[in-house]
């Protein structure tokens, strides 16, 4: 079952690199589109984009909410389990995804828990 946990995580890990960067890439296409070059044109078009409508402030709070509690749980857990360098996640999620950060700490956090019970188990 390890196994199964430890795929699901590296797949979505591998999933939160490739997808939001091919969004980020597609909108970047429609930018250059409209003729917007200016990377802070940019960025300020794909904050405002965020709460465009009702809808896509809904999908921002949310996911707020969800990056907050996941900061905790990686603080939490980390020290709990002695994960080495958990906190380096949190600037991952913004340097490259919320999907990709989770899901990497979800797979190491899996293997070292995995880890644990060998060793558990072996004694």
């Amino acid at each position: 079952m390890q196994k199964l946990r430890l795929a699901v995580y590296g797949l979505v890990t591998l999933a939160g690199i490739g997808w939001p960067w091919w969004c980020i890439v597609q909108f970047i296409k429609e930018t250059e589109a409209l003729g917007l070059t200016d990377p802070i044109e940019i960025v300020n078009l794909f904050s405002a984009g965020v709460w465009a409508n009702a809808s896509a402030g809904f999908i921002a709070a949310d996911l707020t909410l969800v990056l907050i509690a996941s900061f905790l749980f990686y603080a939490v857990e980390g020290m709990r389990i002695g994960m080495k360098r958990w906190y380096l996640y949190i600037p991952a999620t913004f340097a490259i995804s919320f999907a990709f950060s989770f899901g990497l700490f979800m797979f190491n956090r899996e293997k070292l828990m995995g880890q644990g019970a060998a060793t558990v188990s072996e004694a």
